[in-house]
C-alpha cells in the first residue's frame, strides 16, 4: 500500500506509485557533486575556486537541495491518464525569490504510444569519477511527444520517471488502463473514501431509476420483485398483441 498522501484529495486519482526517494537522493547527490567539481577542475580559471566548489557541494544546502528536489516528484494513474508532479521546493541559496514552483504534467492513455523500462547497467558522470547507475528508469512515449533527443538537452521522451520502487506494477497498470481493463489488482490505492462514494453512486442510480429522491434508500429485494413482475406482464402482453398483429 502506497504511503504517499500527496493525491488523497484529488479527484479522479486511481492508483499511486512512490519514488525511492533515499536511493534516488544517494545516486543524485554523488553525481551532482562529481559533475560540479569536474567542471571546476578541467577548468583553468575555476581552479582558484575549487576549494571553495569542495566546501559547496559538501554543504547542508547543496545536499538539501538535492534531496528536495527528488523529494517533490509525486506519480498518480488517474481516470484521464498518467499525472506527474514535481511541488514546489527549494533550489539555490534556498531563499524564497528561488524557489520552483508546482509543475504538473498529465499523459491521456489514448496518446501513450511505448511504455518501456530501462533497467540500471552502467555508470553516468564523468569519466574521472563515475556513479554507478542503480535507478530504473520508465520512459512513456507519445506520437506528439517530445523528440528532442539527448544531443538537445532533452530526454526524447513524453516523460522520465527514475527511481520508482515499483515500474513493473506501474508499466502494468498503464497498459491495463489503455486496454480499458482498469487498475490491476495489486496497484496501490491513495487514502480516499472510495467505498462511501460508491455507495452515495448506487444510491443515485437506483433512486433516479425508480423515480424516487436522490436522499432514498436503495431498493431491497422485495421491493424489487413486484416491478419486475410488472415488467414481465407488459412484456407478455406486448407479445400477445404481436401476434395477433400477425396472425392478421
Amino acid at each position: 500500500m502506497s504511503t504517499d498522501k500527496f493525491f488523497a484529495d484529488d479527484e479522479g486519482v486511481l492508483a499511486t506509485y512512490e519514488f525511492d526517494y533515499d536511493k534516488a537522493y544517494d545516486f543524485e547527490y554523488q553525481l551532482s557533486k562529481n559533475q560540479t567539481l569536474a567542471i571546476m577542475a578541467i577548468i583553468p580559471y575555476c581552479w582558484p575556486c575549487l576549494p571553495f566548489s569542495c566546501c559547496l557541494v559538501s554543504s547542508d544546502m547543496f545536499q538539501k537541495d538535492v534531496d528536495d528536489k527528488i523529494r517533490a516528484q509525486h506519480l498518480a494513474i488517474t481516470q484521464d491518464g498518467i499525472k506527474y508532479v514535481v511541488d514546489r521546493h527549494k533550489t539555490g541559496c534556498r531563499l524564497d525569490c528561488q524557489d520552483q514552483g508546482k509543475v504538473s504534467k498529465t499523459v491521456p492513455f489514448d496518446k501513450i504510444t511505448d511504455c518501456d523500462i530501462e533497467e540500471p547497467a552502467g555508470s553516468s558522470g564523468p569519466c574521472c569519477c563515475l556513479v554507478k547507475n542503480t535507478l530504473t528508469l520508465v520512459n512513456v512515449d507519445t506520437a506528439s511527444g517530445n523528440r528532442g533527443g539527448p544531443g538537445e538537452g532533452e530526454s526524447g521522451h513524453e516523460l522520465s520517471l527514475k527511481g520508482l520502487i515499483d515500474p513493473h506494477g506501474f508499466k502494468k497498470a498503464v497498459w491495463s488502463m489503455k486496454r480499458g481493463e482498469g487498475i490491476p489488482g495489486g496497484a496501490s490505492m491513495p487514502v480516499t473514501s472510495s467505498p462511501v462514494m460508491a455507495r452515495d453512486v448506487e444510491m443515485e442510480v437506483t433512486s433516479s431509476y425508480f423515480g424516487k429522491s436522490k436522499s432514498a434508500a436503495p431498493a431491497s429485494n422485495s421491493d424489487l420483485a413486484p416491478l419486475m413482475m410488472e415488467q414481465n406482464n407488459l412484456l407478455k402482453e406486448q407479445n400477445s398483441i404481436l401476434n395477433k398483429i400477425l396472425k392478421k
